[in-house]
C-alpha cells in the first residue's frame, strides 16, 4: 500500500525479565535481538522497548545485555528507542551507561503524565528521542485515549516536543477502548485529524 513503517513496538509482556539471571532473560534478550534483526531486513528505522519496571532495579547481567542489543543495532543500523513507563530510574540509568546513537528515548505523553507528572522527562531526555507516542489521559486507563479528549495540555506538550532534535512523525498511540461505538475507519480518521491538530502546534 506504499506506507513507510516508521518504527515497531516490541513484545511487552515480559519486559521484566530483561534483568533476570535465568532462561526468561535470555530468552527476552533473544527476542529483542532478533527483533533488530528483523527491522534491517523489512528497512524500519526503528524499535520501542519497555524496560523494567523500577520494582526491578537494574544489574550489571541487565546492561550487559542492553550493550548487545546495542552492539547489534549499531551494526545493522537500527535504532533502539527506550520508552518511558513506570521505569524513570531505569530508563535514566541506561541512557547514561549506554553512549550510542542508536540507543534513545521514546517519549511517550500518556505514560507520562499517568505516571511521573512532576518530572520533565523532555529536558531530561529530549536530545535522544527517536520516536512518539502520543495520547491524552481520558478513558478507563486514564491513558491511551485520542488526543484533546484529556487533560493534557498539548500546546505545551508539543512546543517542548518541537524544542527537541525530534524530526519525525507525530505518532498517535491511542486506543479504542472508549471509542468502541466507532467503526475502526472512523476511528482512524478521528485519530488522523487529532495528528494533524498535534502537527500544527510543533
Amino acid at each position: 500500500m506504499g506506507l513507510f513503517i516508521e518504527n515497531i513496538h516490541t513484545p511487552i509482556k515480559n519486559q521484566n525479565h530483561l534483568w533476570l539471571d535465568n532462561l526468561d532473560g535470555e530468552a527476552l534478550t533473544d527476542c529483542y535481538l532478533q527483533s533488530v534483526a528483523d527491522c534491517a531486513e523489512f528497512e524500519i528505522p526503528t524499535m520501542v522497548v519497555q524496560l523494567p519496571n523500577d520494582s526491578k532495579p537494574n544489574n550489571a547481567r541487565g546492561l550487559d545485555r542492553i550493550k548487545r542489543i546495542t552492539e547489534k543495532a549499531e551494526q545493522l543500523g537500527v535504532n533502539v528507542a527506550l520508552e518511558n513507563l513506570r521505569n524513570l530510574a531505569n530508563l535514566a540509568y541506561v541512557l547514561e551507561q549506554v553512549d550510542s546513537l542508536r540507543i534513545g528515548f521514546c517519549y511517550d505523553c500518556g505514560h507520562h503524565y499517568r505516571y511521573y507528572p512532576n518530572d520533565d522527562l523532555l529536558s531530561m531526555f529530549g536530545s535522544r528521542v527517536m520516536a512518539l507516542h502520543l495520547h491524552d489521559n481520558n478513558g478507563s486507563y486514564a491513558q491511551h485515549g485520542l488526543p484533546f479528549d484529556g487533560t493534557i495540555d498539548w500546546s505545551t506538550t508539543m512546543k517542548k516536543i518541537a524544542e527537541t532534535n525530534y524530526s519525525g512523525a507525530t505518532a498517535i498511540e491511542a486506543m479504542n477502548w472508549d471509542y468502541e461505538k466507532l467503526s475502526a475507519k472512523e476511528f482512524l480518521h478521528k485519530a488522523f485529524e487529532r495528528a494533524k491538530r498535534l502537527e500544527a502546534l510543533r
